[in-house]
Parts: C-alpha cells; structure tokens; sequence
C-alpha cells in the first residue's frame, strides 16, 4: 500500500503524505519497489529536502 499506516495516523494527527520520485531512466535507475536491482537516484533527497524545508518555514513564520 502507498500509504503504509499514514491513513491511521492522519485519523489522529493533522499531517500530509507526499511521494518524491527517485526514477532517473537517464541513469538507468527504472526498478520498481521490491524488486532485487531496485535503487533510487538520491538526487531526489535534495528535492525531498526542499520540501519539507518550504513546508517547515511557511509552518514557523
């Protein structure tokens, strides 16, 4: 599930679940989930940073 336990703790919390994409068909990183040659370009960390870096400063200001 895309969700995982995030739909319980939303009952809860106030809160979001967002997804960031790690495919690069460039580098030849394509494997799905759970699949043995599975990887992610960690380019995507940067991306997945700058969000939750926005989100933490619109929250605090």
């Amino acid at each position: 599930m895309g969700s995982e336990d995030a739909a319980f703790y939303l009952s809860q919390v106030p809160g979001c679940y967002f997804f960031i994409g790690g495919r690069n068909e460039e580098r030849g990183i394509t494997a799905a989930h759970h699949n043995p040659r599975f990887d992610f370009d960690e380019e995507a960390l940067v991306w997945g940073l700058a969000v939750l870096g926005e989100i933490a400063g619109r929250y605090l200001l």
